[in-house]
């Protein structure tokens, strides 16, 4: 088949010089996928405000006509904005065995495997969040709907081969295919089998 890759609109595309998926030798492990203009997400504090705050009351200044001053104002309690995932950059986003690394027009992001602490897909907006040890602030990558389950599974198996949790892994994928066919075919999900059987 013919090699592809992610357009910069999200799209894939042939391309003869760059794999999206795959198993082939990179410098730190195999690649299992390479994507383009996929965005490089970190949390951002945004912008705070004032709460409880009092105007205080308007005196006149004794000995003049119009000269006023306040007294007793106050700012209030200053309330420091939240925390939310801002898009800060795009590039390309390659998925190895021991790690995932961000090439972007300004940033650079590498999540190494062996310090990952979690991984969390979302789906509105579609991102992944990757978070480590080394790095105190949460970053992940943005990419389009259309290949979101794609890009989150080149992650989930990075990180099973990492992790030698393999078959955790395809037990969960074979959960997931069976309740789609059910749901294709109108049937209940029957839930995943117990244990021991």
């Amino acid at each position: 088949s013919t090699p592809r890759r992610w357009s910069r609109a999200g799209c894939l595309t042939p391309d003869a010089a760059s794999m999206s998926s795959g198993l082939c030798c990179g410098e730190r492990g195999p690649v299992l996928g390479t994507a383009q203009g996929v965005g490089l997400v970190e949390t951002r504090r945004q912008s705070g405000h004032y709460q409880g705050s009092s105007r205080g009351v308007s005196v006149r200044v004794p000995g003049t006509r119009s000269m006023r001053y306040r007294v007793g104002a106050t700012r209030g309690t200053f309330v420091a904005g939240a925390e939310t995932p801002t898009n800060i950059d795009t590039g390309s986003f390659t998925v190895t065995s021991t790690r995932a690394v961000f090439v972007g027009d300004q940033q650079t992001r590498e999540w190494s495997w062996a310090k990952l602490l979690g991984v969390t897909h979302h789906d509105h907006p579609p991102w992944t969040a990757l978070a480590v040890s080394n790095r105190q602030k949460v970053s992940g990558v943005l990419y389009d709907a259309v290949h979101a389950r794609t890009l989150a599974f080149w992650i989930d198996l990075a990180v099973a081969r990492a992790q030698g949790t393999q078959a955790e892994l395809a037990a969960r994928v074979r959960g997931e295919l069976e309740a789609a066919r059910a749901r294709a075919a109108g049937a209940p999900n029957p839930g995943p089998a117990p244990h021991g059987t």
